[in-house]
């Protein structure tokens, strides 16, 4: 699908400017179901002060608070690098549909890796997931990132 590499192109854009503020270059947005982009963030982390404020926390929220609704069942969200544990259990409670990302993260990762939250036989996930797209492009964001501040 077509759309599909501009919807992560956009979260590339988020994580570049999460790296401009030194922050860890992860970016995050929601789409509703008819392709509107309803929301988007990286991480704040260091501006904020606060380790839970990932791209994918932050763009939930606002989407939450467009929305008006507790779920996002109709909502997809697009995210630069594989979510960590926190922000996966937030899309599991949130009910998002579906989750299209960017790099594996074998460190610290939660739906390929580390736990595999969507994988559990006793969780029957409605969550579709996808992943790949311009991976080789967020890694490059990253190891730049890392690369230039160590």
């Amino acid at each position: 699908m077509v759309y599909q590499i501009d919807y992560m192109k956009l979260a590339i854009k988020e994580a570049i400017k999460g790296r401009r503020k030194q922050e860890v270059p992860v970016g995050a947005i929601i789409v509703d179901k008819n392709g509107n982009v309803i929301a988007k963030a990286h991480n704040l982390v260091e501006t904020r002060n606060d380790s839970t404020s990932h791209a994918e926390k932050l763009v939930i929220e606002k989407a939450l608070k467009i929305t008006g609704n507790r779920y996002l069942n109709n909502y997809d969200i697009w995210v630069t690098l594989e979510p960590c544990i926190m922000c996966a259990s937030i899309i599991k409670q949130t009910r998002i549909r579906r989750l299209y990302y960017g790099l594996e993260d074998k460190k610290g990762g939660a739906i390929d890796n580390g736990v595999r939250l969507f994988s559990d036989v006793n969780y029957k996930s409605k969550l579709e997931i996808y992943s790949g797209f311009y991976a080789s492009k967020s890694q490059k964001l990253l190891k730049e990132f890392f690369r230039d501040t160590r």
